[in-house]
């Protein structure tokens, strides 16, 4: 009998969300990046995110809305060890003038004390790059980490009404979730409405229609699934990634839909697979994705393997990923209970090894 620390997890997930959003965090963040567009005369902006495991997709999500927010190109997300190698790349050339200068830095860290984040934000203090850590976690715990000053804020989304608690397990729901609320707040009509739970109760239904026990046999047997998205719909690309491999329940490789044309098709010709997942963006009437969807469908009817199409009607990017988002939790749950892994716990106890490499804090 598997401790069901995820299902937990799950059952807290609409408070906790709600809560995120009641906090402050929305408009503190909002109001310090608008501060600092002024002050460069609302020219673009270069703004790097970073995020690590279950915050790295809210990075992406946050890229593209900003992106669009401030109307400018120059915004990255990245890994945390990918960061330090840009900000220091042209180091050993003429003192490292050549290196991009950042107007904003922001990282993400539900627990606020990823060991990479706080590696990151004292490179940017020390560089001159304002940095602002959006973490769940209450600012005084964090007081022997960071310290606040004009270079470095904390922005957090904890709220004092949570009588739950932080999220408990090794991979967390909530830490993807509440920044893409307080992002998608912040920068666009779209809204996950919290209040209602009316995109988790969809999220539920999502699954009910699925044949989770055939997912769960095959994943068994072959481990791998394949994932098809596009540009606007990357952020629930690497969330799928993100949360079925830390979870260790299957590996994934990502397509990028045009891209899979050119000969990576052969993969699911030669190679058993489990269950293929296609972002789908729009509907009827783009010749393409009519096509990829008859052919993944047929394909997966031919290998007896599982197809699923994630797809809503929204109308924004944003919206759409927002949409589809919450219908992972509930998925992935439900596959991994069906296997006897709880997703929040699939390492237990956790081996010292890789603590070791977790809390590194060097360069490699």
């Amino acid at each position: 009998m598997i401790e069901k620390v995820c299902s937990e997890n799950l059952n807290l997930l609409p408070e906790r969300l709600r809560l995120g959003e009641k906090s402050n965090a929305c408009n503190e963040l909002k109001r310090y990046i608008w501060e600092l567009y002024e002050k460069l005369k609302f020219k673009a902006m270069n703004i790097m995110l970073i995020g690590a495991g279950g915050s790295y997709p809210a990075a992406i999500f946050a890229k593209h809305l900003i992106c669009e927010e401030f109307r400018t190109p120059n915004v990255e997300a990245v890994t945390p060890q990918t960061a330090v190698r840009i900000i220091k790349q042209f180091d050993y050339i003429n003192s490292g003038e050549w290196n991009k200068k950042y107007d904003l830095v922001i990282g993400i860290s539900y627990s606020g004390k990823t060991p990479d984040i706080k590696a990151v934000s004292k490179l940017c203090v020390k560089r001159g790059f304002p940095f602002v850590l959006l973490t769940g976690a209450e600012k005084s715990e964090l007081k022997d980490i960071y310290t606040e000053s004009d270079a470095l804020r904390i922005v957090s989304y904890f709220n004092s009404e949570d009588k739950s608690g932080k999220e408990r397990g090794m991979i967390s729901i909530a830490s993807t979730l509440i920044p893409i609320v307080i992002f998608g707040d912040n920068y666009c009509s779209c809204k996950l409405t919290v209040e209602n739970k009316e995109l988790l109760e969809e999220g539920k239904e999502f699954v009910k229609n699925i044949n989770i026990s055939k997912i769960a046999k095959l994943i068994k047997k072959t481990p791998i699934i394949h994932v098809f998205y596009e540009w606007e719909t990357l952020p629930t690309a690497i969330d799928i990634e993100s949360k079925f491999t830390e979870s260790g329940i299957a590996n994934v490789v990502l397509h990028e839909k045009k891209n899979f044309s050119h000969g990576r098709y052969t993969a699911l010709y030669n190679q058993g697979f489990a269950l293929v997942i296609n972002l789908q963006r729009f509907g009827a009437g783009d010749r393409y994705r009519e096509v990829l969807d008859e052919f993944l469908s047929e394909i997966c009817n031919e290998k007896n393997a599982n197809y699923i199409q994630i797809g809503t009607v929204a109308f924004s990017a944003a919206q759409w990923n927002i949409e589809a988002m919450t219908k992972l939790p509930y998925l992935i749950t439900a596959i991994g209970e069906e296997l006897g892994i709880d997703i929040s716990k699939p390492l237990n106890p956790f081996p010292e090894q890789p603590k070791i490499l977790y809390n590194y804090e060097g360069e490699f």
